[in-house]
């Protein structure tokens, strides 16, 4: 008879690390989605945390940035009125003198691994989250209507928290977006972890901590993200799949 079906094994599943001296000096760049004030409030940004300490411990120059902390206009939908209107620069950029989205961009298309973090919102990614996705189809209309690819051989992964929501949705939109944009998708792509139906998030981090699956979500998605970009890295220039972007 066949053995029980008795759940995920773990340990099973484990992806090394890339050799330090093929991941050293990879950047990463780690997108907090989370509307909370601080950022120890936020169980998605600390868990992105402890990926960027992991990461650099493998020789990787790692970024933080606080979707939160920075002025983004809303996206004004100029791509609905001629196509050729959504540009890069954003026209919201240009726009308006306080907004910060051109930090975004750079850091974006600076980076080689992308980390993008969202507490889940009513099966959903946050607000801010899609705010970010709208203003980044200035980047992506380049390639689409203007046939200039701006984001090439870089890799992208999400982490997701949420409570009797759907992570498979949001990764799925996510993903969806971030393939659309240009970036590679690894391996393992997602560490996630869902709450009990009793929604009581007091006692989350505690719970995310010691869930050794989490955790091994979150070491195979940093090292197949490496393992992706370290590869990508090789790629020549005037090959088809771009250079370094």
């Amino acid at each position: 008879m066949p053995a029980p079906l008795v759940g995920r094994k773990f340990g099973v599943l484990a992806i090394p690390a890339p050799d330090r001296d093929l991941t050293r000096g990879i950047r990463v760049l780690g997108i907090s989605g989370s509307s909370r004030q601080e950022s120890s409030m936020s169980k998605s940004e600390r868990l992105l945390v402890q990926a960027l300490d992991r990461y650099r411990e493998l020789g990787c120059e790692t970024t933080l940035l606080r979707l939160k902390d920075l002025v983004i206009h809303d996206c004004e939908g100029n791509y609905s009125e001629n196509a050729a209107y959504c540009t890069y620069p954003c026209q919201s950029s240009l726009k308006y003198e306080d907004d910060e989205m051109q930090k975004v961009y750079d850091a974006v298309l600076a980076a080689d691994i992308l980390v993008l973090a969202t507490p889940i919102r009513w099966n959903n990614h946050t607000a801010l989250v899609q705010k970010f996705v709208e203003r980044m189809n200035a980047i992506e209309n380049q390639y689409s209507w203007f046939g200039n690819r701006m984001i090439r051989n870089k890799v992208a992964a999400l982490v997701i928290i949420g409570h009797v929501d759907g992570v498979q949705h949001v990764a799925g939109n996510l993903l969806n977006f971030l393939a659309w944009l240009g970036f590679h998708i690894p391996e393992v792509s997602i560490a996630s972890w869902v709450g009990e139906n009793n929604e009581d998030t007091t006692r989350d981090w505690d719970l995310i901590q010691s869930n050794r699956y989490t955790k091994e979500d979150l070491h195979n998605m940093i090292h197949s993200t490496l393992q992706l970009a370290t590869r990508l890295r090789v790629v020549p220039e005037n090959s088809s799949g771009g250079g370094r972007g």
